[in-house]
């Protein structure tokens, strides 16, 4: 016989799997904290954080508090207040409700808890560490819980290990408190760091006044309320009016029953909403809020709590779809009494002839591309005379005549090729030339476009910025890339952080990120009219690129429709 290979683990080895789940960097921990801190009946909620959360984490709240006898209990896994048997599961109200934050927690840290109800004049302290429980004991303090987290992974080197810097430790944490701010604006917030208050957000009555508090003027100044409700689901929020847009998923804020969740119905249903109102790459902000009676939503899906399953997918979909997608076709048909929003200048119209593309010179850009080893040119790219501009299609392509082609070409795919080629050439040469400001450009920053600021400095100084910072997240720019047309600094800086901290997500970003990014962001666009000395521009340096190039994000640049093509549509053959 052989011998048996199966064990039981010991408890704290299985501590440390479970934490796994629920404890993932410092960010999971502060989430789970404030949430516990709601549940309690909290109107006030303060973090503060040393080393990005790695060295303590201290979440005090004005909540309801816990007596003598539940203090040490919720250390215990699966020891819970907010339900009582299966049946609950069916109609959970609560963030929480597992028994599982709080053990897990404290089996990667060391611990201190602090806790007094309105009732008793004294509160009690649990010291843990590692799980274990270290010390029980009374102790002053005001009404409320106060959980202090010190040492995180202290007794996983190897989980450390694997977190990010500081300041990227700390805009997970700034994600995670402006995701559940959104859905309490009754609550007051404050993160600290290091101490210093890094955001505060003051309880009102408004989700518009908190939106602005996290999201910004800027944005605030485009979105639009929404309130339906069909058949027991109610979809509430605000969502942003084309043509205002962004250029990733960044604005979606999805709630279930006031929970932040990712799930791909609501995804589905937002990007469906606005199909025809933006282009495929454009994405709206959208903060929805979804009720729902609690036994059609099953929220013990993950022990993080994230996602969610819905007994009735299809319905859900309908309904949000239907939401927002009748918001967007009430304005386009101007039935609303509410005035138009705000618009960005780029935004609201085409641009003018006072204000021409950033092309550059076609001779000095041909130039720049005709040593560049990229593939051979296609034949009808060889001679200047061998092809006729048509003209300018949707505001998006355009048209070339050849001998016995139509050729399309993606006018954004195309002007980001020649910005990236462009960039590398000049960076692997002699370095990227920065254009000087006489007067620096100011610009007020969010806390997290602060910290990406930081985090960034030298890829940035690479790429042409010079960044420094002049006051409470206020920043002078004193150069910009020479590509860059200074009126679109400011928004091409923006992106390019947002780009950035999307590459650091899945990796390192390294500096042909960077270009990839910026090059993205000062082309011309899609739905941009052109006029045709533009057209021209455009086209010139575009004559070494074979017709198989794609833009740096390998979206193609030519569509090639042969005249053989034609015939055979047209049964000419």
């Amino acid at each position: 016989m052989g011998t048996a290979k199966i064990r039981i683990l010991p408890d704290p080895v299985a501590q440390k799997i479970a934490a796994g789940e629920v404890v993932e960097r410092p960010a999971s921990v502060v989430k789970e904290l404030i949430e516990n801190a709601i549940d309690a009946g909290a109107s006030e909620i303060v973090v503060e954080l040393q080393g990005g959360g790695l060295q303590r984490i201290r979440v005090c709240d004005d909540g309801e508090g816990m007596v003598p006898e539940d203090v040490p209990l919720a250390l215990q896994r699966f020891a819970t207040s907010k339900i009582q048997n299966a049946e609950d599961l069916s109609s959970i109200q609560t963030l929480g409700f597992r028994g599982e934050a709080l053990p897990s927690i404290a089996s990667v840290s060391k611990m201190i808890i602090r806790s007094r109800p309105p009732g008793l004049l004294y509160g009690t302290q649990a010291i843990s560490e590692g799980g274990e429980l270290q010390g029980l004991s009374e102790v002053g303090c005001p009404v409320g819980t106060e959980v202090e987290v010190l040492d995180l992974f202290y007794n996983l080197p190897a989980r450390r290990k694997f977190l990010r810097s500081i300041r990227t430790e700390l805009r997970y944490i700034l994600n995670q408190f402006h995701r559940i701010g959104l859905a309490f604006p009754s609550i007051t917030f404050k993160l600290i760091h290091e101490g210093r208050l890094l955001e505060e957000l003051i309880r009102t009555d408004s989700l518009l006044v908190r939106a602005e508090a996290v999201l910004g003027r800027e944005v605030i100044d485009h979105l639009c309320p929404f309130d339906y409700e069909e058949g027991g689901v109610e979809v509430r929020g605000l969502t942003s009016l084309p043509p205002f847009s962004k250029v990733n998923r960044e604005g979606f804020f999805t709630y279930v029953q006031r929970r932040w969740v990712r799930d791909r119905i609501l995804n589905r249903a937002i990007l469906n909403a606005y199909q025809t109102y933006l282009p495929s790459d454009r994405y709206p902000v959208t903060i929805l809020m979804l009720d729902l009676p609690p036994s059609w939503v099953d929220v013990n899906v993950h022990p993080a709590k994230a996602e969610v399953r819905f007994r009735d997918p299809e319905r859900i979909y309908q309904t949000v779809w239907a939401s927002l997608r009748g918001l967007l076709e009430e304005r386009s048909l101007g039935k609303s009494s509410v005035g138009k929003p705000k618009l960005k200048e780029e935004e609201a119209s085409p641009p003018s002839s006072s204000h021409p593309l950033p092309l550059g010179d076609p001779q000095g850009e041909r130039g720049l591309y005709e040593n560049i080893r990229v593939g051979e040119p296609h034949s009808s790219w060889e001679r200047r005379g061998s092809f006729r501009v048509v003209g300018q299609l949707w505001g998006t392509y355009i048209l070339i005549e050849t001998d016995r082609r139509l050729i399309f070409v993606d006018q954004h795919a195309a002007h980001e090729r020649i910005l990236y080629e462009r960039l590398k050439r000049e960076t692997e040469e002699e370095g990227l030339a920065p254009e000087p400001l006489l007067l620096p450009l100011l610009i007020e920053v969010s806390l997290e476009e602060s910290l990406l600021i930081d985090s960034f400095q030298d890829e940035l100084k690479a790429g042409g910025f010079e960044i420094e910072a002049v006051g409470e997240r206020l920043y002078a720019v004193r150069s910009i890339p020479s590509l860059l047309q200074i009126e679109r600094a400011e928004e091409t800086l923006r992106l390019v952080l947002k780009d950035l901290a999307a590459f650091q997500r899945g990796g390192t970003p390294d500096l042909q990120a960077f270009l990839t990014s910026l090059a993205c962001h000062a082309s011309v666009r899609a739905n941009y009219s052109l006029n045709p000395q533009e057209i021209e521009k455009l086209l010139e340096p575009l004559y070494p690129f074979p017709p198989s190039l794609t833009c740096p994000h390998g979206r193609p640049i030519f569509y090639v429709v042969t005249l053989e093509e034609m015939n055979r549509q047209f049964k000419r053959e």
